[in-house]
């Protein structure tokens, strides 16, 4: 690549899903396989609602770099206090906001990360 040649990103396919329960079950269960996981959240301008998800790759595409997808929930109400969904499904499945990760016994934490701004990239 010549140093004036300019890199365009992909943009990344979101997957909206129907329920936070769907997302968090998703998310717990991909960051247990895998090597953690955050939670990005950024709010609507015009809603003032947060989006929240979590960005994931699938290998093989994009000359073997992976799809950029981003699973989430539009529309959702996030307290401010806020810092980690904490999940359980030892008896039931049972999720929450957390601002601190107490239990951990209990329950499994990941953090939330709120972004200034809507990525480019979507």
């Amino acid at each position: 690549m010549k140093m004036t040649d300019e890199v365009v990103l992909k943009p990344v396919i979101r997957m909206n899903l129907v329920s936070m329960d769907d997302l968090v079950r998703m998310a717990f269960f991909n960051a247990s396989r895998n090597i953690g996981l955050n939670f990005i959240a950024f709010k609507d301008n015009k809603s003032k609602k947060w989006s929240i998800g979590y960005l994931w790759g699938v290998a093989g595409y994009y000359d073997l770099r992976g799809v950029p997808m981003f699973f989430s929930v539009d529309q959702v109400d996030l307290p401010d206090d806020a810092l980690f969904v904490k999940y359980t499904a030892k008896e039931k499945e049972n999720w929450g906001y957390s601002s601190a990760t107490n239990d951990p016994t209990k329950w499994n934490y990941l953090p939330i990360i709120r972004l200034a701004d809507k990525p480019s990239f979507f």
